[in-house]
């Protein structure tokens, strides 16, 4: 084997060493993929539904399901749990803490108009500019191989999926799944490369705002 084709393989290997999206298959969180259609701008895009008359309620009383992962018991790649955690934290502080200054945040499930529940399904490193919900065109293997040799950009990703119903009735409201692009994170073929919170912070600040304002709209 020659010098280059050992090198491509043992950089290709540290690429695949790393936590990274293997599909874009849908976790089973949300109750319906096939009616979620592509929504917000073009270079933030994600997929959602919502039901007619789902924006009655102009400042509705809501319960924060705790964030967790989906499935319960879902490992992403190498990722250790304390990591997890903090993004499932993070995420979950912010989003009560900015509904908090549009509407009201309630403990109790039974006193509230809507239910929001959160679930992280993917979190991982992935090649920049690659989207895993098919928004843009999958690289080839080889490609991919060559990106590896030459030492692959690589960004945060997260995926999160959100479900709005109201309790009573468990009626859904709104459904939909976020690709939340991150900061570089750097190359693949670099030791110090490495997953971390803060390359996924702006990103989820941007999701939490959008969120907050599609429950509860400045007046």
């Amino acid at each position: 084997m020659g010098i280059f084709m050992k090198r491509l393989l043992a950089i290709t290997l540290c690429l695949f060493a790393l936590p990274v999206f293997a599909s874009d298959t849908d976790s089973g969180f949300l109750s319906d993929y096939e009616r979620l259609d592509k929504e917000g701008s073009i270079r933030a895009r994600y997929l959602g539904y919502t039901a007619p008359g789902a924006t009655d309620v102009k400042s509705p009383a809501v319960y924060l399901s705790p964030l967790g992962r989906f499935p319960v018991a879902a490992t992403f790649g190498d990722l250790d749990d304390e990591l997890v955690s903090s993004v499932l934290t993070y995420t979950e502080q912010r989003l009560r803490s900015k509904l908090a200054d549009r509407t009201r945040v309630v403990d109790d499930k039974a006193a509230a108009d809507v239910t929001l529940e959160v679930a992280l399904t993917a979190l991982s490193a992935q090649p920049e500019g690659k989207s895993v919900l098919g928004m843009v065109p999958q690289r080839l293997v080889t490609g991919a191989a060559m990106d590896a040799a030459l030492g692959k950009v690589m960004q945060a990703t997260a995926i999160f999926e959100m479900r709005l119903s109201q309790p009573a009735s468990s009626t859904i409201l709104r459904e939909s799944k976020h690709e939340l692009l991150g900061d570089s994170i750097g190359r693949s073929g670099n030791e110090k490369t490495h997953m971390s919170l803060d390359k996924l912070k702006p990103a989820l600040d941007k999701w939490v705002s959008l969120v907050v304002d599609q429950i509860a709209p400045k007046r």
